[in-house]
């Protein structure tokens, strides 16, 4: 790549082929699906699903099947987003209704070879990368901290093995998905404790135990006083 802004469509064979590069990539499906694995993702990318790759990233791909996308090479200097290093992760995102206008748009500037026109609508696509997604699995811890979760349902819902969505997990939040899941229990629990007069063992049981015990227990382990004690101390 000679420094400039690149957007073709590609297809790619069943040989595995592992590389990184220099500038960053957005790859759109158009047809058929693509594999991809890198160091915090191994997924089968389809048509309802975009990826982008920071620069440098090693990454392996494959298809097994007839397949096209859109794919954009996009060297550091050309998008101030990426000049200032704010999108160095890696992307698995949904496709919605913009982003499917973002990709018809990409096809007709890949036609015409307007590199202007290509340039602006690149950046215009980079401030969708940088919004605040929360990973699909922690959306799910949020949506059911008051059942039981394994690690192992959670590491199928970013397609990782339970020992890799751990390290992921925590390099991502900053802390274990089991802590994470106490953390939100114990934030839940004080909202019970301070905003209703639930009795202990049904906050307990709201917030996914089943003993006033383990409520207790996991006030403790957060070096809390007693929930009985919190919720006299601090209700107003």
């Amino acid at each position: 790549m000679n420094g400039n802004l690149l957007c073709e469509i590609r297809s790619y064979s069943e040989n595995a082929y592992e590389h990184n590069h220099l500038y960053s990539q957005l790859i759109l499906p158009l047809e058929g699906k693509l594999n991809i694995k890198t160091n915090d993702y191994k997924i089968k990318l389809d048509d309802e699903h975009l990826f982008y790759l920071p620069p440098k990233s090693n990454h392996i791909y494959h298809a097994n099947s007839m397949n096209k996308f859109l794919v954009v090479d996009i060297p550091n200097d050309i998008s101030s987003f990426l000049a200032n290093n704010i999108l160095k992760n890696e992307q698995h995102q949904i496709i919605d209704d913009r982003w499917k206008s973002i990709r018809s748009l990409l096809l007709n500037e890949a036609k015409t070879a307007n590199t202007n026109s290509l340039n602006h609508l690149i950046n215009y696509a980079c401030s969708f990368l940088l919004e605040e997604t929360k990973p699909k699995s922690v959306e799910y811890i949020h949506n059911n901290f008051h059942k039981k979760i394994s690690i192992k349902e959670l590491a199928i819902i970013e397609n990782f093995n339970e020992n890799h969505y751990i390290e992921w997990f925590n390099k991502k939040i900053g802390m274990t998905p089991n802590i994470y899941i106490q953390k939100l229990r114990l934030k839940k629990a004080k909202e019970y404790l301070l905003q209703t007069d639930f009795s202990l063992l049904m906050i307990a049981q709201l917030i996914g135990y089943k003993q006033q015990s383990s409520l207790t227990r996991l006030f403790k382990n957060h070096n809390e006083i007693a929930p009985n004690l919190y919720r006299k101390m601090f209700r107003k």
